[in-house]
């Protein structure tokens, strides 16, 4: 009907991240640079859903539900070409033990690459204009608590390789 229109004009004009319903089970939504109309909008989040925590073996294949994640250990010269997005480089040397994949918690902190102090990871993904559905999908790659990478995102400044990396690890996502 000609109100719902009307109201779907209205909620462009609005900050990102609304929503509205309308018939037929179909949800307008405003995101940063999108606009979304269906009966599913986690359709079309990129990401898998991700449950739990995940182990990564070190120097070899994990496979969790929607990834097959490589991770290996390599010598300090960097590739000429990678997939950016899904793959990741750090300094072995500062990447703690137990390496695992899982999806953001609330509080979650990390520092990302080129900002000199800590940031919460909800503010980050604000920031970045990341839709508030693709969010919860996000992988985190992990050492204990601290978060090192924001899959397809950003990197944690305390983990980039320097020039006193002495060993690099390898990270790819692939989706499966």
């Amino acid at each position: 009907e000609l109100r719902h229109i009307e109201e779907m004009l209205e909620l462009i004009k609005k900050p990102a991240g609304r929503r509205i319903d309308l018939p037929g089970g179909l949800v307008f939504a405003a995101e940063y640079d999108r606009y979304l109309l269906g009966s599913n909008l986690k359709m079309l989040v990129p990401f898998p859903e991700l449950e739990g925590e995940h182990q990564i073996t070190l120097e070899g294949v994990t496979i969790i539900p929607g990834w097959r994640i490589s991770a290996r250990l390599r010598s300090v010269e960097m590739p000429k070409e990678a997939n950016k997005n899904l793959t990741a480089y750090l300094d072995y040397g500062r990447v703690k033990t137990g390496l695992k994949v899982r999806s953001g918690k609330t509080g979650d902190r990390f520092q990302p690459l080129g900002l000199g102090t800590e940031k919460k990871l909800s503010q980050f993904l604000i920031d970045s204009r990341v839709p508030r559905d693709w969010r919860q999908r996000i992988p985190l790659l992990c050492s204990g608590e601290d978060i090192l990478w924001l899959v397809g995102y950003r990197l944690d400044e305390r983990v980039k390789v320097t020039a006193g990396t002495k060993k690099i690890l390898e990270v790819e996502f692939k989706r499966v």
